[in-house]
């Protein structure tokens, strides 16, 4: 029972270590705020008030543009 126990811990450990070297970063986009024109960097939009004006880009500071 010992072992079987054990093998199952192993295998979640595993299972866990094999799902976070998959995961993918987040990219990051510029946006534009329609009424007041402030930029930001963020994955998403906050609300329908900003548009998407460059991206992806690999970093939270938009300063590394991702390849095309």
């Amino acid at each position: 029972m010992k072992f079987k126990l054990a093998l199952a811990a192993t295998a979640l450990a595993l299972a866990g270590i094999a799902g976070t070297a998959t995961a993918q970063p987040s990219l990051y986009y510029v946006w534009k705020h329609k009424a007041t024109g402030k930029t930001m960097c963020n994955p998403e939009a906050i609300d329908a008030n900003w548009v998407k004006v460059s991206g992806p880009y690999s970093d939270a500071n938009c300063s590394i543009k991702e390849p095309e």
